[in-house]
C-alpha cells in the first residue's frame, strides 16, 4: 500500500497518460470511477486540476503544480522504503496470482537457490501497485500494461474458457452458445479485482447475455472447488484450470475469441536490479508454464 490516497495516486496516472480512459486501462478500473476521483481530489484542493481536450485530458496550471509536487512526494516515498526494508529483507520479492502457486512450488530451481524468495500472493491491480511502489521486485500477473515504470520482460496469451464438469456442456461448442448457455445456469464468476472481469462483463454486455450469477469471489480456488462441486459452472483461464482438466475433473470449453484472452506477463520495475541468476530462473519457470491445451501430467 502507498502512503499516498487513490485520488492522488489515479491522478498521477491520469498526467503520466494524458488520458482517463488510458489510466482506466492501466488501473483496471471504470472511466466513471477515475473521474469521480477526481472530483473529489478538485473539491479537497479547491481548484480545477484538469482540463478535458478532443486529444485527452490537460493540467492546469493548479494541476501541473500538484503534479510536480506528488511526483516529488512518490519518489520520497520510494526512497524511503527501499532504506527501510532492504536492509533487513533477504531475497527477491515476487508477487504472484494465486493460480501461479503450483508452478512456483514444483519448479525446482526456485524450490533449492540459495537466494531466497519472499512470494506474496494478490491479484493483478494490488501487484502492479506494489511494483510501482517498490514493495515487489518482480511479478507475474495478467494484462500489465508497460510504461515508465514497468518493463514487461515475457508475455504469454492464454485463451479464456467456460468450465463445467464433465458432460455439463458439449465440447466444441461456438462461443455464443457456450455464452447463452450462461444465462440457465448458476456461475460462480471472478469479481471486478480480477483482471479477466472487464472483459468477461464486455462480452456478456455486447451479446446481451444476463449471467446468472450466484458467487462472485476474488479467489479463483473458491471459483474451482464451487464448480467441481458440479453446482456451478464458472469462467477462468486454461492456466486456472490446467491442474483440474488435466486430471479429469473439470473441462475447458475454449471462448475462442480475441477479445477474451488473457495476456500473462512477468514484470520488473525499471532499474529494478533484480539478481542475473534469479531472473535467468524466473524466466526459465514462465517459458515452462503449459500453453492452453498443452495438458499437465498429474
Amino acid at each position: 500500500m502507498s502512503a499516498f490516497s487513490r485520488e492522488l495516486l489515479s491522478f498521477v496516472e491520469i498526467s503520466r497518460h494524458n488520458s482517463v480512459r488510458r489510466a482506466a486501462e492501466v488501473l483496471n478500473v471504470a472511466p466513471s470511477a477515475l473521474i469521480r476521483q477526481m472530483q473529489m481530489l478538485e473539491r479537497a484542493f479547491g481548484a480545477p486540476l484538469m482540463a478535458r481536450t478532443p486529444q485527452g485530458s490537460r493540467l492546469t496550471d493548479a494541476g501541473k503544480k500538484l503534479l510536480e509536487q506528488a511526483t516529488q512526494w512518490i519518489d520520497a516515498e520510494r526512497r524511503l522504503r527501499a532504506t527501510i526494508a532492504r536492509p533487513g529483507a533477504a531475497g527477491v520479492r515476487l508477487g504472484i496470482m494465486e493460480c501461479l502457486l503450483p508452478f512456483v512450488t514444483a519448479h525446482p530451481e526456485l524450490r533449492d537457490h540459495k537466494t531466497a524468495l519472499r512470494l506474496i500472493v494478490s491479484d493483478t491491480n494490488t501487484l502492479v501497485r506494489q511494483l510501482r511502489a517498490g514493495e515487489l521486485d518482480v511479478i507475474i500477473a495478467f494484462n500489465v500494461l508497460d510504461d515508465q515504470d514497468i518493463s514487461i520482460q515475457k508475455t504469454r496469451d492464454y485463451d479464456i474458457g467456460l468450465i463445467a464438469t464433465p458432460g455439463v456442456l458439449p465440447a466444441g461448442g461456438k462461443v455464443a452458445d457456450l455464452l447463452y448457455a450462461c444465462a440457465d445456469f448458476p456461475l460462480c464468476l471472478p469479481d471486478s479485482s480480477l483482471s479477466l472481469w472487464p472483459r468477461l462483463d464486455g462480452e456478456f454486455t455486447r451479446m446481451r447475455v444476463q449471467p446468472k450469477g450466484l458467487v462472485n469471489t476474488n479467489s479463483v480456488e473458491l471459483i474451482r472447488a464451487y464448480i467441481r462441486r458440479g453446482e456451478y459452472m464458472g469462467v477462468l483461464t486454461w492456466l486456472d484450470v490446467v491442474y483440474d482438466v488435466s486430471a479429469g475433473v473439470l473441462c475447458f470449453h475454449a471462448l475462442d475469441n480475441l477479445r477474451l484472452r488473457e495476456t500473462l506477463c512477468l514484470c520488473t520495475r525499471h532499474g529494478g536490479g533484480v539478481p542475473a541468476q534469479v531472473m535467468a530462473e524466473l524466466l526459465q519457470m514462465f517459458e515452462a508454464l503449459p500453453q492452453t491445451g498443452q495438458r499437465l501430467n498429474v
